[in-house]
């Protein structure tokens, strides 16, 4: 039986462009004096989600997520129609990413809350990219609040906003493409929580048995069992699924990657204690073995 750690739907090209699906939003996150049609214009798609939505809960209804609430939103429009909000919801802190690979995860820092909106910062990731944000928001309801291009600081595009809702104790971000200045497909796409973040990678690590991780590491050697090898197996997608090798022993196959990030890596460990290993760092790749008996520089084929 094939083990999914992570989520292969991943490796798109994550919140560059992002839609939702589900029922229509409630309009209670408007201010009373926003038309919805006027300030959301929202996209309702039934029976399709986007790939690259990564972070929308999937244990929940589509009618019931959050998310529902932020895509899909004419930003440009909202945008119009800032305004003061005297009982806003408290969006300062700081505000960890969840829900998400460790490799696509980043934090934000609100301060400065008045009645117009929040000052923010944030750090992001995408792999081993980075980016980083900083600017204002401005409220359009108690619960949401929006920017555009002009109000981030070194923003990379002409045109573009961000929505900043909260729900339940959750932020939700949703930007267009191009705010702050970001490393190629970094983006601040997530849901937030100011207590301790849940990363989707956290249980890659429980592929391995302590043995079998004692014996890569004597394998490979300290510098490379901590990167690429326990770095990539921490933060990334991670498959595992148990194949047969020619010679009709079963063993544990595992695939560790990212998006096209350079460091990944492909792991056997067969049931009688022979382990081969595909590693790729940034710079080079190396084969190892403990079977003293196979001369290739490729991995066995498996089935």
């Amino acid at each position: 039986m094939k083990k999914v750690i992570g989520i292969p739907a991943l490796v798109l090209m994550l919140g560059v462009f992002l839609m939702g699906c589900g029922e229509d939003p409630d309009d209670s996150i408007m201010p009373a004096d926003v038309g919805v049609q006027n300030a959301t214009e929202l996209v309702s798609i039934k029976g399709e989600i986007d790939a690259g939505v990564s972070n929308a809960s999937e244990e929940m209804s589509l009618a019931d997520d959050p998310w529902n609430n932020v895509y899909g939103l004419d930003m440009k429009s909202l945008y119009k129609n800032i305004t003061k909000v005297e009982d806003a919801d408290n969006f300062e802190g700081e505000w960890k990413a969840t829900d998400c690979l460790y490799a696509v995860s980043g934090n934000f820092d609100i301060t400065d809350q008045t009645s117009d909106g929040f000052s923010f910062t944030g750090d992001f990731l995408y792999g081993y990219r980075t980016g980083q944000m900083e600017g204002v928001a401005h409220f359009v309801a108690p619960n949401m609040a929006i920017c555009n291009q002009d109000d981030v600081a070194e923003s990379m595009c002409d045109e573009g906003y961000m929505v900043f809702y909260l729900e339940n104790g959750s932020l939700y971000v949703n930007s267009d493409f191009g705010l702050g200045s970001m490393g190629m497909s970094v983006t601040p796409n997530n849901k937030y929580t100011q207590g301790e973040p849940v990363y989707k990678s956290d249980d890659n690590l429980d592929t391995y048995t302590q043995d079998e991780l004692d014996s890569i590491r004597e394998l490979i050697g300290d510098e490379a069992y901590k990167y690429p090898f326990l770095e990539c197996t921490e933060t990334f997608i991670l498959e595992s699924s148990e194949k047969t090798l020619e010679s009709g022993i079963t063993c544990k196959y595992v695939e560790c990657y990212f998006s096209d990030m350079p460091e990944r890596y492909t792991a056997i460990l067969s049931t009688d204690g022979r382990i081969y290993l595909q590693l790729n760092g940034y710079k080079q790749s190396n084969f190892y073995t403990n079977d003293a008996s196979w001369t290739s520089k490729e991995l066995p084929k498996v089935s």
